[in-house]
């Protein structure tokens, strides 16, 4: 009897001592998981959305309280400047944990270094791709693999301005010879046409993009983008002709090379100038510079073609592979990729997203809402800085900027650019 009861004794013991065990296991693992974690999240908000910006960092954190964000923003430089300032925190050994980019190939050099994390774990867990819009969810893979959620889709052309277009008595224009008679109506009656700011080169690419369509066509804009066809063609020399006659026909504010981007919007605000060549970002920015939304509008550029293409793009978040806290910052991406968080903090992510169902407010932002639907229905060709890697942007922009101050020739720039791109397959591999 007092054997069983010896052996009882020991029993109790030994599943006391394994629930005391396990308890203090769980106890741990609850500590650690609401042990504070701080990421580093770096982008380019500007500074009429930072304020919406940490603002949308703090609710995460209020219903999070054990993660913590801070916000560190490298604003209004864009692709020029923007990745050398993230490859020099890489590379220094302090990277962020989030951080903001482009698609194509801005973001490439990235992934092949090995310093974004991939996140197909993270897609599955949270099931991200069933709610982003497909295109968007599909360019945020490199061979199959998803690298960063959607920040943003963005289109873009030629922004007017109302009240000039009806004070001329113009309509939209249908082709492109129509769009060269509104220019020459506008000059006439001494406005300039468009407002660019060529200071770090990709203001001035989206006219030339535009040109490259209307000459090349879709398909051989594709071609050239991927360096299958030939720059020095008589379809790029039309192109960089097309550029050099709005310059000299005075049809683009005077001395735009040296201007910031942010900068030329003064002149449209001013109604010195008719147009210019924004995002879908614009609606949120004319709110915040406190111009009346109701005297713009928007138009794609017309080409002649079919389908008519857009130029347009994706933004991302990406993860650094070398994060310390990778699974926190997937809870704020998931926290971040519902619908309401994105309609709610729609100016902080610059006035677009790549959420389905997550449109703005109509009464606030009817044109953004325009925007979302032609986005989510057209075909778009990307940026030539997101088609091109850095070396072959620096040429194009340096061709660019020589045709528009007379320094080179139409013809030179195209053979410039050919003798480039095949310098740069030849180092490359043929890439």
């Amino acid at each position: 009897m007092a054997s069983r009861q010896s052996r009882r004794l020991v029993l109790f013991l030994l599943l006391a001592l394994l629930v005391s065990g396990l308890g203090s296991v769980l106890a741990t693992g609850l500590v650690r998981a609401q042990e504070p974690v701080e990421l580093r999240f770096l982008s380019w908000t500007a500074a009429n959305q930072e304020q919406q910006f940490n603002e949308m960092l703090a609710e995460f954190t209020a219903a999070h309280p054990n993660i913590t964000i801070s916000s560190e923003t490298v604003a209004g430089t864009g692709a020029a400047t923007y990745p050398d300032v993230l490859r020099t925190g890489i590379a220094g050994g302090d990277p962020p944990d989030l951080f903001y980019m482009w698609g194509g190939s801005i973001a490439a050099p990235f992934i092949e270094a090995d310093q974004v994390l991939p996140l197909d774990p993270y897609y599955e867990e949270y099931g991200w791709a069933e709610r982003l819009v497909p295109w968007a969810a599909e360019a945020m893979q490199v061979d199959g693999v998803y690298y960063g959620v959607p920040k943003a889709t963005r289109g873009m052309g030629f922004w007017y301005r109302k009240d000039i277009f009806e004070q001329n008595g113009i309509e939209i224009p249908q082709s492109y010879e129509e769009l060269e008679a509104v220019c020459t109506t506008l000059q006439e009656a001494g406005v300039a046409c468009l407002s660019l700011g060529g200071k770090f080169g990709w203001n001035t690419m989206r006219l030339l993009d535009y040109f490259i369509e209307l000459e090349a066509g879709p398909e051989m804009h594709d071609q050239l983008n991927r360096l299958e066809a030939s720059w020095d063609s008589p379809e790029v020399v039309a192109a960089y002709q097309k550029l050099k006659t709005w310059v000299d026909n005075g049809w683009i504010v005077p001395g735009f090379l040296a201007v910031a981007p942010d900068d030329a919007r003064q002149p449209f605000y001013r109604g010195q100038a008719a147009m210019v060549f924004e995002g879908d970002w614009l609606e949120s920015v004319l709110h915040a510079d406190e111009q009346d939304t109701a005297n713009f509008d928007f138009f794609l550029p017309p080409t002649g073609h079919e389908p008519l293409r857009m130029s347009g793009f994706p933004e991302q978040v990406m993860i650094t592979k070398d994060s310390q806290h990778p699974d926190e910052a997937a809870v704020f991406l998931d926290w971040f990729l519902q619908p309401e968080i994105q309609q709610k903090y729609f100016q902080a992510v610059g006035g677009s997203t790549g959420v389905l169902n997550a449109f703005p407010s109509e009464e606030e932002f009817p044109l953004s809402v325009k925007w979302r639907q032609i986005i989510e229905s057209s075909e778009a060709y990307p940026p030539t800085d997101q088609a091109f890697r850095k070396e072959l942007m620096d040429s194009f922009f340096a061709v660019q900027d020589a045709i528009v101050a007379g320094a080179t020739t139409p013809e030179e720039g195209a053979a410039e650019m050919q003798a480039t791109a095949e310098k740069w397959k030849a180092e490359n591999g043929g890439a």
